[in-house]
């Protein structure tokens, strides 16, 4: 509860500006007096039309309206600050002597966030006040962390624009390169005498060659991470949308549980518990989904299950959102050595490839089956779908880099590719596509580690 004298802002912040519009002199100086003495910067207004100019040009925090006023109500200047842009996001609390359900709710049908009965108490208007800042105020943090996010995507496409640019410019000279082998090859004939010396260079070019080529590989892997990146936005949002509703459900239940009077010490902390663990369940899933993409790649055993089904965790969201089933059946244990993040990304983006056939499709009761099964030293996965397979004359390009059927906008033609490489050059297994009677199936055969 505020008290008498209480500051709401520390020093040196910003103070919050609220707006007051009232047609009565001794209203607006009643409500004035009681927040200037609370720190709040305070504006009047005493007319819909001078409060509407006032709002736009100063851009309060909070605007206090009056319904019964000269020229336009209450009601219509509510309208009129939603319909502007520059005053849309403003909170808008209506006090007016008006008690009945109707006018309530024709003022919160205007854009109102709230409604203060006439004559006020100070400590409930003081409350609400606090509330609708704060909102306001983490409504715009989220705005202002949505905002960053997107700055680092576009820096980061950037990143990868230059990166596509340079590796053209190193095929080119590679191209130049093999030319002026051959070249040197039609001449030996006639060169005898520099032969020694090409056999003595030859092995030094060679490994600058395997050398490149490795470099290559390293930079499309990256490359493929940070196109699975807007993936991962896309199901941060999916991830967020839930707990967001849940948090709003539980401010609305807190409107109604103070009118009927049940709220007490017990029941505060309730909703502030609950409101709490909402936020750190959000700030878990980006802890999640940051880990996703450490730059950690080292070589240990991990379990396949595990793995698996810490990926279905990041795409389940965006899964239940467009309608596909996602159907597991994983056997315990399985060990393979390699690392895990690699093995989670190359389910990633067999997971994508899949839901984007099935959205573009628009398949009827879609799904992707996930299955892990145990035999001889080896470990089988298989994923598929029911989108109606792969055609035969793009089935023996899918693993080649660059190749891809999507619009450039949605990749790049990385994914198989590097999946192909993780499995097969890193991890000693193989990666292998078929069609069955519903869908296309991708077959992943790996190495059992060791059991000590």
């Amino acid at each position: 509860m505020i008290s008498e004298g209480q500051q709401v802002t520390s020093p040196g912040e910003r103070r919050p500006v609220i707006l007051v519009v009232d047609d009565d002199a001794n209203n607006l100086a009643v409500v004035r007096d009681c927040l200037v003495a609370f720190h709040y910067t305070i504006l009047v207004a005493e007319d819909g039309e001078s409060a509407v100019k006032r709002a736009d040009y100063a851009r309060p925090d909070l605007i206090l309206l009056d319904v019964m006023m000269p020229g336009i109500d209450g009601y219509e200047t509510c309208r009129r600050l939603k319909a502007l842009k520059s005053t849309h996001d403003i909170p808008v609390l209506f006090m007016t002597a008006l008690a009945e359900t109707g006018n309530k709710v024709k003022g919160l049908e205007a854009g109102a966030v709230d409604y203060i009965t006439k004559p006020f108490q100070r400590e409930e208007l003081l409350a609400r006040i606090a509330v609708h800042l704060h909102n306001r105020e983490l409504t715009k943090r989220l705005q202002e962390a949505k905002e960053l996010l997107e700055t680092r995507v576009e820096e980061r496409t950037a990143e990868l624009a230059r990166a596509n640019n340079e590796l053209h410019e190193k095929a080119l000279l590679l191209e130049a390169e093999i030319a002026e082998r051959v070249l040197a090859e039609q001449e030996l004939h006639v060169k005898q005498t520099q032969l020694e010396a090409l056999n003595r260079t030859l092995e030094t070019r060679v490994q600058d060659e395997v050398q490149r080529n490795r470099e290559k590989d390293a930079m499309m892997i990256q490359q493929g991470r940070l196109a699975a990146m807007g993936e991962m936005i896309s199901n941060i949002s999916h991830q967020w949308r839930q707990p967001l509703n849940e948090l709003g459900i539980m401010i609305q239940m807190l409107r109604v549980d103070y009118d009927e009077s049940l709220l007490d010490d017990t029941r505060i902390d309730e909703f502030s518990r609950g409101c709490m663990e909402i936020i750190q369940h959000m700030s878990q899933t980006i802890n999640t989904f940051r880990n996703f993409f450490q730059k950690g790649q080292s070589s240990d055993r991990f379990e396949v299950a595990a793995a698996i089904t810490k990926t279905v965790e990041l795409v389940q969201a965006s899964f239940q959102t467009a309608g596909i089933a996602l159907n597991l059946k994983l056997e315990p244990g399985g060990l393979i050595q390699g690392s895990a993040n690699e093995f989670s990304q190359v389910i990633l983006n067999l997971f994508n490839n899949a839901r984007d056939v099935l959205v573009e499709r628009d398949i009827t009761a879609p799904e992707i089956s996930v299955a892990m099964q145990l035999g001889d030293g080896q470990i089988m996965v298989t994923v598929e779908d029911n989108a109606g397979g792969i055609s035969e004359e793009i089935s023996g390009k899918i693993f080649d880099p660059y190749f891809t059927t999507k619009h450039k906008s949605q990749g790049v033609g990385l994914g198989l590719y590097m999946s192909k490489m993780i499995i097969e050059g890193k991890m000693g297994g193989s990666i292998e596509v078929g069609n069955t009677s519903g869908g296309a199936c991708f077959h992943l055969t790996l190495p059992a580690a060791a059991t000590i």
